[in-house]
């Protein structure tokens, strides 16, 4: 179920209701300063529910929240909620740490604690929220990791920043893929807490767990790269070459299939963007790992059943307003 915010759509005066609804909704109850002319409050945002686990991708221009939990609330539910900064600049404070997290960044914090997190103007960010009994670590775990901001040059933190931000961009999930997203979201979380930590005891069971997910992202991350090797991916994950095609292929994935899969698939994104309408096939082919033109095209060609030419020009049956089938090359995107 995917629910929306779009305090554009609203009448002034009723924006401040459903911006505080909206954060109680995903935040519990914090108190929420907004900027005193109703003419100047912005919030678009929604929020994707996969089982427990909730999605949110947020943009607003909120001054502040303040979360001061109630001992005494038998109703309140312990969570974690995980912050990837996308856009703009905000301080967060907890358990006597203070952090400033900028583009890229990622946060943890603990909703029965009181945390602070204050705006510098508009700020774009992917939330999520998940039940500290699901995720499944420590009190004494967790605080040891909230209000530390965690970049995502980091592979394992890339990753799962990578995932949720893909998530959060993805249209309602059915409930046959609720499982299947939310159960490796949990264990990028454990993943980035213990790995950051530096508890391996704790870190070896999510990272296996973690694996093919992070590979996948990884490999999105690094389409461009022409040097995108299996030795490359291997190393980056500390695992063998051999470990790793052995990963791939329980779940039916052949590398080197599945990233030309990905490649083509963003080959064809922009030879059907007007945008990148005076950029040459060749040039297109190149940015996304292919050496040769004419190897493009024909492995194009086989995948789409058209020449990237003919893609472009609109001379066959594909357009750029409808998605043609996805090349059938290997496992699943």
């Amino acid at each position: 179920m995917v629910v929306r915010l779009d305090a554009a759509s609203m009448a002034p005066r009723d924006r401040a209701a459903a911006i505080r609804e909206f954060s109680w909704s995903i935040n519990g109850h914090v108190e929420v300063d907004l900027p005193p002319n109703p003419h100047r409050q912005q919030a678009y945002a929604t929020t994707n529910a996969l089982g427990s686990v909730k999605i949110s991708e947020i943009g607003w221009n909120v001054a502040r929240l303040l979360c001061a939990p109630d001992p005494s609330d038998e109703n309140a539910v312990p969570h974690v909620l995980v912050n990837l900064q996308q856009a703009g600049v905000s301080d967060v404070r907890q358990g006597g740490r203070r952090a400033q997290r900028r583009a890229g960044d990622l946060t943890v914090l603990d909703n029965m604690h009181p945390y602070e997190v204050s705006f510098h103007g508009s700020t774009h960010s992917v939330l999520v929220s998940v039940p500290t009994r699901v995720l499944g670590l420590r009190p004494s775990v967790l605080d040891q990791i909230t209000a530390v901001p965690l970049s995502s040059e980091r592979s394992v933190v890339g990753a799962t920043a990578a995932f949720f931000s893909r998530l959060a961009r993805q249209a309602e999930v059915g409930e046959a893929e609720t499982d299947l997203l939310a159960l490796p979201g949990v264990d990028l979380i454990r993943a980035v807490v213990t790995v950051v930590l530096g508890r391996d005891d704790l870190a070896r069971a999510p990272l296996n767990n973690t694996l093919l997910v992070r590979v996948q992202e990884y490999v999105r991350l690094h389409l461009a790269d022409p040097d995108l090797t299996a030795d490359r991916i291997a190393a980056e994950h500390d695992v063998s070459v051999r470990w790793l095609y052995l990963t791939l292929s329980r779940a039916g994935i052949s590398l080197g299939e599945w990233i030309r899969a990905q490649r083509l698939e963003e080959c064809r994104r922009e030879l059907a963007s007007p945008v990148r309408q005076f950029v040459t096939i060749e040039a297109i082919a190149h940015r996304w790992g292919f050496a040769s033109a004419a190897h493009f095209s024909r492995v194009f060609k086989t995948a789409y059943g058209v020449s990237p030419r003919e893609f472009r020009s609109g001379q066959s049956a594909i357009s750029s307003e409808a998605a043609p089938p996805r090349p059938r090359l290997g496992g699943p995107p």
